[in-house]
C-alpha cells in the first residue's frame, strides 16, 4: 500500500467515525436539520483538501468540526439578515425525526442562546467532545467555552423548564 492509499484510508476512518456527529452539530447550530449534512458535507471536503496538514486524528477532529460550525453560524446569519416576507417558502421536513415535537422545542430553546453558547452547548453536551476539545474546535480558550457551557445551560434549562410547563395541562 503507498503512502497516499494510507493516508486516503485515514481520511475514509476519519470519515465515517465523525460525519454522523458533525451533521447533528451542524443541524443544531444553525437550526436546520436539513442543512446538516449538506454542512457536514463541505466541511469534509475542506478537510480532504487540507489531508496531507493534518497531523492527528484529533486535529481532524478539531477542523471537521469548527468548519462545520463556522458554516452553520454563517448560514445561520445570511438567514436571519433576509427580511421575513423575502424567504421564501419553508423546504417540506425530509427527516421525521426532524418535525417531531421534541426536536422543535429544542432547537427553539437553541434559537435563543448567544451562537457561541449554542456552539458549545452542541460541542460539548450533543458531540461529546471535552472543553478542551471544543475550545481547540473554536479557537477559543478552554475557560471561555466553559463560560458559555455554563450560561447556555443555564438559559436552556430556563427555556426548557417554561416550554415543558406550557405542554403540561
Amino acid at each position: 500500500m503507498s503512502t497516499s492509499e494510507a493516508a486516503a484510508g485515514d481520511f475514509d476512518a476519519c470519515f465515517r467515525d465523525l460525519f454522523a456527529r458533525v451533521a447533528r452539530t451542524a443541524a443544531l447550530v444553525s437550526l436546520d436539520p436539513d442543512l446538516g449534512p449538506d454542512i457536514a458535507q463541505e466541511a469534509f471536503a475542506r478537510l480532504y483538501e487540507r489531508w496531507d496538514r493534518i497531523g492527528s486524528a484529533e486535529h481532524a477532529r478539531n477542523f471537521a468540526f469548527r468548519v462545520a460550525v463556522n458554516l452553520a453560524r454563517s448560514h445561520l446569519r445570511r438567514r436571519l439578515a433576509v427580511p421575513f416576507g423575502l424567504r421564501g417558502p419553508d423546504r417540506p421536513q425530509a427527516d421525521v425525526t426532524a418535525s417531531s415535537d421534541a426536536w422543535l422545542v429544542v432547537v427553539d430553546a437553541l434559537g435563543h442562546l448567544s451562537p457561541r453558547q449554542r456552539a458549545c452547548v452542541v460541542l460539548v453536551d450533543h458531540a461529546d467532545l471535552d472543553a478542551a476539545a471544543a475550545a481547540a474546535a473554536l479557537g477559543m480558550a478552554e475557560a471561555t467555552v466553559r463560560v458559555h457551557l455554563m450560561r447556555g445551560r443555564r438559559a436552556l434549562r430556563t427555556k426548557l423548564t417554561i416550554a415543558d410547563q406550557e405542554v403540561e395541562p
